[in-house]
């Protein structure tokens, strides 16, 4: 990517709300707490007759904690995230370069540069590229346009000296078959 390549992007539910879940579930914490919800509805299942009411609206509640409750309480709060936050009203500005990022909203600026990128998810609706253990720049596919693939790629090349962390549907823009 020899020339810097800019988008305005602004943030939209669907991006954000997968950030927040995928963040919320491949955490230990996470993954600990959709276990114990799992077991609680086998268990609610497998001893329906075996115990009282009481224990069934326990492990009932229990078991829809981390797998409808929680997800849905995500959901609110994406939402009055997305409504309430000033950074998220108005769109911010990507400019990719062959030596980083550069991420502005009005007058406020930050450069990235490649080795400062840590990790690299992306879902079905966002790129999240990490430059801390829980700071990310989410943004959203859809606002990538016709670019996507070529932005991807490119982001996946300049860091791959510096070994990120890649989602596994990263993979294939490591060999520059994602463009």
């Amino acid at each position: 990517m020899t020339a810097a390549k800019t988008k305005t992007v602004k943030m939209n539910f669907k991006a954000l709300y997968s950030y927040v879940i995928n963040t919320n579930y491949r955490s230990p914490a996470g993954i600990v707490g959709l276990l114990v919800s799992i077991i609680c509805l086998g268990l609610l299942i497998a001893f329906w007759s075996k115990v009282g009411r009481g224990y069934k609206i326990m492990l009932l509640l229990v078991g829809l904690t981390f797998t409808v409750i929680n997800p849905l309480m995500l959901a609110w709060q994406t939402f009055k995230q997305l409504k309430l936050s000033p950074s998220y009203r108005k769109p911010l500005n990507f400019t990719f370069t062959d030596d980083g990022i550069t991420v502005s909203q009005e007058d406020v600026s930050q450069d990235i540069s490649w080795d400062k990128v840590c990790r690299i998810m992306m879902t079905g609706s966002m790129i999240a590229i990490y430059t801390g253990r829980m700071h990310a720049f989410v943004i959203p596919l859809s606002q990538l346009g016709e670019d996507r693939s070529k932005i991807i790629s490119s982001v996946v090349q300049f860091t791959m000296q510096y070994k990120p962390r890649l989602s596994g549907n990263l993979k294939e823009y490591q060999s520059g078959k994602g463009i």
